[in-house]
C-alpha cells in the first residue's frame, strides 16, 4: 500500500467519523424533542479499481419502524374521534345536570307538579297561584335554556370544523413543500431524515382530524388520499379544503340545506361533486360532524318531544277550565280575551262535534249574565261555529265579538265579562268533546279532544314555531326547536288568577264558576303523574311510556350512559395509544446511553485516523530526508 493511499484512507476516516459525531450530537441535542426520530450514520468501505481506498458515508437514515408508524397514525385518527365524542358528551352532561342534581330538569318539573297540588288543595289562595305560575315559568325557561345550549354546542362544533379545515389546509401545504425538499435532497444524495420527521408530524396532525391513505414513491415523496380515495397531496402539489361557518345556528339548520359542506378544490362556487362531508371517516372531523348533525339534533328532538307532550296534555286540562281573562273592550286596539292558537286556513271545511258544547258569559262574581249558548253535536264548520259565538256575544246589550284574526279564532269581551266553555262529552274523556277536522290539509280528518283545546283558546303553554313564529301544536307547524320557544301564556303571567282551577257548575241556564272549585287544578296536577307515550328518537332513547319528569330522567340517563360509554372507550383507546406510542418511541427514540457509547467509539476511531495521518506524515518526512 502506498503512503498516498494510506493518507487518503486516514483522511476519509476523519471525515466519516466527524460526520458520525455530528449525527450523534444531533441525536443527543434532540433527546427531548417530540416526534424526533433517531438518526443512524450508515458507513461503507470505498473501493476504487478493486482496491479499498478508505471509508465513506452511505446514508444518514432514520431509525424507524414504518409499520409501527402507520399503526400509530391510524390510532391517532381513532383517538381523535373518541376524544371529541367524550368531550361533547361531558359538556352535555354538565349542562343538563345529573339524576341526583337538584337543578336537573326532572326536579323542575316535579316542583311545578307540587305547586299545582298546592293550588288544588287551596284554589282560593292567591299565593299558591302565583307560586304555580312562577314554577311554570321557571320550568319553561329551564327547557328553553337546555334547547339553546344544545344549539350553542352545535355552533361550537361548526366553528371547530372550520378551524379543523384551516389546520388541515396548512399542514397539506407543509407536506407538499417538504415533499419538494425531500425529492431534491434525495437526488443530490443529501440527508432527508429531519425533513421526514417534520412531514410525519404534519401527516399525524391531519390524521387527528380524518382517516388517511398514504404511500411513498421512488423519490421519497408521500402521496396522501382521503379514505374515499380523493387526492390530498400528490408530489409537490396539494389540494385545498373549503368550509363556511353557519352564522346563526338554530334547530332548523341542517346539512346540506342550510349548513355548508366541506368541499375539496371547490373554488368560489363549489359544485356538489366536490362535497366530501359524508366521505370523511374517523378523526375529530367526523366526530364533530356527527355531533352537529346527529347527536345534538337527537337531543333537541328529545327535549322537543317532552315540551310538545307537556304542552298538549297540560293545555288539554287547562282548556277545560273557566278561568279566562276579563274583557277590556271590543275596539280594534283592544286586547283579545281569548285568542286561539289553531290556524284555520279553510274555515268552510266540514267539522264534526262529538258532543254538545256550552258557552256561558259570566260576570266578575262567576255567575252567568244571560242564558248560555249551546252548539249541538254533529256536522258543522268553523265558520258556522264562529258565527254562532259572535251572534251570542253581540246580543243585546252586547257582550263582545268573535271573528277570525290571521285565521285564528279571536274573542273580545266588554269590560267585566268572561267567557267560559263547557264540553258535554263522556266522563271517560273527562267531558271533552271529540272534534274531527282536517287541520293539516292532507284531505284526511284528524280527531282532537276538547273544543277550547282544539282552537287553543285557553292554553297554559305556548310553543311558537321556530321558523315562522306561528304557534306549533298538534298537526300544525314544525315541532323542531319548539323547546327553545316554550313559554307560559302572557295573560296568565300578567295575572295568575287566570290559571284554570275550576269549571262551570250547575244546570243550564244557571251556570256558575265557584272560587273554591279545584277540579281543573287537580287535573293539572294529576297530569304530571300520568304516563304518556314517547316515540323512539334516532340516536336517542327508545320508545317508552312514562311521566313528564320520568321522560326528563330518560333524557338525562341516556346521555349519562352515552357519556360513560364514551369515557370508557376513551380510557381504553388512550391506554392502547400510549402503549403503541411507547413501542414506537422505544424503536425510534433517542437512547442517551447508546449515543454516549457511540460517541466514544467514533471519538476513538477519529483519534485513530488522526494518529494514522500523523504516522504517514512522519514516514513521508523520513522519506524526504533520505533524498
Amino acid at each position: 500500500m502506498s503512503l498516498s493511499i494510506a493518507l487518503t484512507n486516514a483522511l476519509s476516516g476523519l471525515q466519516v467519523n466527524q460526520t458520525a459525531l455530528q449525527v450523534t450530537s444531533n441525536n443527543v441535542a434532540n433527546v427531548n424533542t417530540p416526534d424526533y426520530a433517531r438518526k443512524i450514520h450508515d458507513q461503507r468501505n470505498r473501493v476504487l479499481g478493486g482496491q479499498g481506498v478508505g471509508v465513506e458515508t452511505a446514508e444518514i437514515a432514520r431509525q424507524i419502524d414504518q409499520f409501527l408508524r402507520r399503526d400509530l397514525v391510524r390510532e391517532t385518527t381513532v383517538l381523535g374521534n373518541i376524544e371529541v365524542a367524550s368531550e361533547y358528551y361531558n359538556r352535555m352532561q354538565s349542562m343538563f345536570g345529573s339524576l341526583g342534581n337538584n337543578n336537573a330538569l326532572g326536579n323542575s318539573i316535579s316542583d311545578l307538579a307540587v305547586a299545582l297540588e298546592d293550588v288544588a288543595t287551596s284554589p282560593e289562595v292567591a299565593a299558591h297561584r302565583f307560586g304555580a305560575v312562577n314554577e311554570a315559568e321557571e320550568m319553561a325557561q329551564y327547557i328553553n335554556d337546555m334547547a339553546t345550549n344544545v344549539q350553542t354546542l352545535r355552533s361550537q362544533a361548526d366553528s371547530e370544523i372550520a378551524a379543523a379545515v384551516d389546520i388541515i389546509n396548512a399542514e397539506l401545504e407543509i407536506i407538499s413543500d417538504l415533499n419538494s425538499q425531500i425529492g431534491n435532497n434525495t437526488l443530490k444524495g443529501l440527508p432527508v431524515g429531519d425533513l421526514q420527521d417534520r412531514r410525519d408530524v404534519a401527516i399525524k396532525t391531519i390524521a387527528e382530524y380524518m382517516e388517511l391513505q398514504e404511500f411513498t414513491d421512488s423519490f421519497g415523496q408521500v402521496r396522501l388520499f382521503t379514505s374515499a380515495g380523493r387526492s390530498l397531496v400528490s408530489g409537490t402539489s396539494n389540494s385545498t379544503l373549503s368550509y363556511t361557518v353557519t352564522p346563526f345556528m338554530t334547530a332548523n339548520e341542517t346539512y346540506p340545506t342550510t349548513i355548508s359542506g366541506i368541499y375539496l378544490n371547490g373554488g368560489a362556487a363549489p359544485p356538489p361533486s366536490s362535497d366530501m362531508t359524508t366521505e370523511i371517516q374517523g378523526g375529530k372531523l367526523q366526530a364533530l360532524i356527527e355531533m352537529r348533525d346527529q347527536t345534538l339534533p337527537a337531543m333537541t328532538a328529545q327535549i322537543d318531544q317532552l315540551a310538545g307532550q307537556m304542552r298538549d296534555e297540560v293545555n288539554r286540562a287547562h282548556n277545560r277550565g273557566a278561568n279566562t281573562p276579563f274583557g277590556s273592550g271590543t275596539a280594534a286596539g283592544d286586547a283579545a280575551a281569548m285568542y286561539g292558537t289553531r290556524v284555520i286556513n279553510t274555515p268552510g271545511d266540514p267539522l264534526t262535534l262529538g258532543s254538545d258544547v256550552t258557552f256561558a258569559i259570566l260576570d266578575a262574581t262567576g255567575n252567568a249574565v244571560i242564558a248560555p249558548l249551546t252548539i249541538a253535536a254533529g256536522a258543522t264548520t268553523p265558520t258556522a261555529i264562529i258565527t254562532a259565538i259572535n251572534g251570542h256575544l253581540t246580543s243585546a246589550p252586547g257582550y263582545g265579538t268573535a271573528a277570525w284574526n290571521n285565521s285564528r279564532m279571536e274573542i273580545k269581551l266588554e269590560p267585566g265579562y268572561r267567557l267560559a266553555i263547557l264540553d258535554n262529552g263522556p266522563a271517560a274523556d273527562l267531558g271533552d268533546a271529540t272534534i274531527q277536522f282536517d287541520a293539516d290539509g292532507d284531505l284526511v280528518q284528524e280527531t282532537y279532544m276538547g273544543f277550547s283545546n282544539f282552537f287553543g283558546l285557553n292554553d297554559l303553554f305556548e310553543t311558537p314555531e321556530l321558523a315562522t313564529g306561528v304557534p306549533a301544536l298538534a298537526n300544525q307547524g314544525s315541532q323542531t326547536g319548539i323547546s327553545s320557544t316554550m313559554a307560559v301564556r302572557q295573560s296568565i303571567i300578567d295575572d295568575p288568577s287566570y290559571l284554570s282551577r275550576g269549571m262551570l257548575r250547575g244546570t243550564s241556564p244557571a251556570l256558575t264558576l265557584g272560587v273554591g272549585d279545584n277540579e281543573i287544578a287537580q287535573q293539572l296536577a294529576d297530569a304530571f303523574g300520568e304516563n304518556f307515550s314517547y316515540a323512539s328518537i334516532t340516536d336517542g332513547p327508545s320508545a317508552t311510556s312514562t311521566t313528564f319528569s320520568g321522560y326528563a330522567g330518560v333524557i338525562l340517563s341516556f346521555n349519562a350512559s352515552a357519556t360513560a360509554a364514551a369515557d370508557d372507550t376513551l380510557n381504553f383507546q388512550s391506554f392502547f395509544f400510549e402503549d403503541l406510542e411507547a413501542k414506537f418511541l422505544s424503536e425510534a427514540g433517542v437512547n442517551l446511553d447508546e449515543e454516549l457509547a457511540n460517541m466514544t467509539i467514533f471519538q476513538n476511531a477519529y483519534n485513530a485516523s488522526a494518529r494514522l495521518v500523523q504516522a504517514v506524515d512522519e514516514m513521508l518526512e523520513t522519506l524526504l530526508n533520505l533524498s
